[in-house]
């Protein structure tokens, strides 16, 4: 081979292994104008009192600008938000923006503006598949509309977790910084290349933070759901469990626990099957495995990771399962948590408003994780134990068929109700002898009733009874008296 031909063919790899490398990637320079200020007014809903709202909050967040007149901004941003508005690097004008899309367990949110000439000279973050981990990142912070600061920081290891309180947990990337952040959706960049690596959601007061990465984020934007693997598993570190289940002394392995109804394990996977090998990687049994690039992470990230060719999205995962102690080979295709089989909403209200229904001067309620740690910071020592097991330990669908946990959330005091003023956060089980999976259920059980009385049967076992021509006048009276507008929200 002549000298000017190999020249050009290592040339050739080496710009190839660029590509490969850093995609489509773009260096963000500190000049770029990408990152905005984005101010929200939200009005959350009471949780505890549904019918009414909590006064207006001012929430300060930071918005990637990614091309197409749309921004990404954190999720908890701009739950129950009234107006958005944005403001452009060197601008007076503010621009208003609405909610294009969201995922709560990712904590992103897309915003949408409609304004042609918003995105006149922004140019568009493109996030790549890699991240540099463990490394060097600049936190690029937005926080006068004309320069952009830079913080290091030290991008430490990828993990899996929920993010937010959510359902499905997703890998995020730990992060240490000296210097103080704020965590509120600002652009982390590799400090060599500049090439976007993730957002900071969250930094706490002891220098420790958590950031999406850009994989994740890349993910989101492309408008692909994440995959949620369907199952619950218990460690098995103990001898005599391992004995029990016919696993010998060099078998790793945990067990599954739950299997939740309609999701991708569902008719796969099987009770105290135990789980050995997840795509060909053994399964310790503490319930993680050894990556090649990231370390020791939970088996989770198997099934939920969006990590390029690692990516679980749209593929069947290959399981070596000990099933009534025999070794077999299964496959599970992972699909998208079915919000239907959630049955006690928790962790973050992903946008959804509290619904009630009163009755006779009675308020019932849909039982939410939301509604108990409205009571403060000692919630659990404050709410229901009967509510605060069932949020504990029943929050997706055991069977298809499971509805609602609805109950009593307090009495008005008024004449014809007094005797059940004392009566609190007692699940509702039935009506006139019929079960109750919703409040619309409720609600259309007690008027389409015949019978002259209605009753009311609580988890307790005590009863209230009300002359059905009763009701509405009680309603009417709790309504005057204490300032209500309707008798339901939904």
């Amino acid at each position: 081979m002549k000298l000017p031909n190999l020249f050009f063919t290592c040339l050739f790899i080496s710009l190839l292994s660029l590509f490969q490398l850093h995609g489509k990637s773009i260096p963000v320079g500190n000049n770029d104008a990408s990152i905005l200020q984005i101010k929200v007014t939200v009005l959350y809903p009471n949780m505890i009192q549904p019918w009414r709202y909590k006064n207006p909050e001012i929430r300060q967040s930071t918005g990637i600008y990614i091309g197409e007149n749309r921004l990404l901004v954190p999720a908890q941003a701009i739950y129950f938000y009234t107006n958005i508005e944005v403001k452009k690097p060197d601008a007076l004008k503010v621009y208003t923006a609405e909610l294009e899309r969201l995922d709560a367990d990712l904590g992103l949110a897309i915003l949408k503006l409609d304004d042609p000439s918003f995105q006149k000279d922004l140019k568009p973050v493109q996030f790549p598949n890699e991240v540099f981990v463990p490394g060097t990142g600049l936190v690029m912070e937005s926080k006068d509309q004309r320069n952009l600061e830079e913080k290091k920081i030290r991008m430490i290891r990828l993990d899996i977790d929920s993010y937010a309180s959510g359902y499905v947990e997703l890998p995020f990337i730990e992060i240490q910084s000296e210097e103080k952040l704020d965590g509120i959706g600002e652009l982390v960049v590799d400090v060599t290349s500049r090439i976007p690596q993730g957002i900071l959601y969250q930094f706490k007061e002891n220098g420790l933070g958590k950031m999406i990465p850009s994989f994740a984020i890349k993910h989101f934007i492309e408008g692909k759901s994440f995959p949620f693997k369907g199952f619950r598993f218990k460690p098995l570190p103990d001898v005599a469990s391992r004995n029990y289940f016919g696993l010998r002394k060099d078998d790793l392995g945990v067990l599954v626990a739950e299997i939740y109804p309609n999701s991708s394990a569902s008719g796969i996977l099987e009770l105290e099957d135990v789980i050995l090998e997840v795509s060909n990687y053994k399964i310790d049994p503490k319930g993680y495995f050894d990556h090649p690039k990231f370390g020791k992470l939970n088996l989770s990230y198997l099934f939920h990771n969006t990590y390029d060719s690692e990516s679980a999205f749209g593929k069947k995962i290959k399981l070596k399962v000990l099933r009534k102690k025999k070794p077999i080979q299964l496959e599970l295709e992972t699909k998208p948590l079915n919000e239907s089989d959630i049955r006690i909403p928790h962790g973050n209200t992903r946008f959804q408003t509290p619904k009630y229904l009163m009755l006779a001067g009675i308020v019932f309620l849909e039982l939410s994780e939301q509604y108990l740690t409205e009571h403060g910071n000692q919630w659990r020592n404050r709410v229901s134990k009967e509510l605060l097991y069932l949020n504990d330990f029943y929050r997706i669908k055991r069977n298809p068929k499971e509805g609602k946990i609805v109950f009593l959330s307090q009495v008005f005091p008024l004449s014809g109700n007094k005797a059940y003023h004392t009566t609190h956060q007692v699940i509702l089980k039935s009506v006139n002898g019929k079960e109750i999976s919703s409040l619309e259920d409720l609600k259309q059980i007690v008027n389409q009733s015949d019978s002259p009385f209605i009753r009311f049967v609580l988890g307790d076992g005590y009863e209230l009874i009300f002359k059905k021509d009763e009701i509405r006048s009680l309603n009417e009276e709790a309504k005057k008296n204490f300032q209500i507008q309707q008798d339901f929200n939904f």
